[in-house]
């Protein structure tokens, strides 16, 4: 079984990443093997190695579904300036209320995205769009990394951070 990388382990950047208003991808598989894919509102790295990720879940219903029949789980955070991206992956998670502590830091996080967005090119009524979520249709998956990897493109995007 691997072994997980503690928060400790977690290099600075990329926690500081994962929570400053970053792209979210959530990727899981379903029973036939075929990849599903959804989109989180943004993360908090919480004591103890835990990833946690907010996601909206009337729009991640086929992600929801493979976590809870426990199906292999990959996230991918990437900032929209300069495309700096890392993904965490997990053998499982598991799905937690929202928390009234999980709003702030999304609404936080969700300005900074759409600020992000902004500076690349898209208008702020696109970027406010992009980012909208209904706090009450808020969920989260929380799991501890078990094995990350650098994905910003160019040399040495795809290697693992070693344990």
């Amino acid at each position: 079984m691997p072994t997980a990388i503690s928060h400790a382990q977690l290099p600075g950047d990329l926690v500081a990443l994962a929570q400053g208003g970053c792209g979210v991808s959530i990727a899981s598989g379903d029973d036939n093997g075929a990849p599903v894919v959804g989109l989180g509102v943004g993360c908090r790295i919480m004591p103890g190695s835990v990833v946690r990720v907010l996601l909206g879940q009337a729009a991640n219903a086929a992600v929801l579904l493979a976590v809870e029949l426990q199906r292999p789980v990959a996230v991918t955070f990437t900032a929209t300036r300069d495309h700096s991206s890392f993904q965490v992956k997990a053998s499982h998670a598991r799905i937690c209320p929202a928390c009234s502590d999980d709003l702030p830091e999304m609404d936080r996080q969700s300005v900074l995205f759409q600020d992000g967005l902004v500076e690349i090119g898209y208008s702020r009524v696109q970027a406010a769009g992009y980012c909208a979520y209904d706090p009450a249709d808020l969920v989260a998956l929380e799991l501890t990394p078990e094995r990350v990897f650098t994905q910003t493109p160019g040399p040495g995007a795809g290697a693992e951070l070693p344990r």
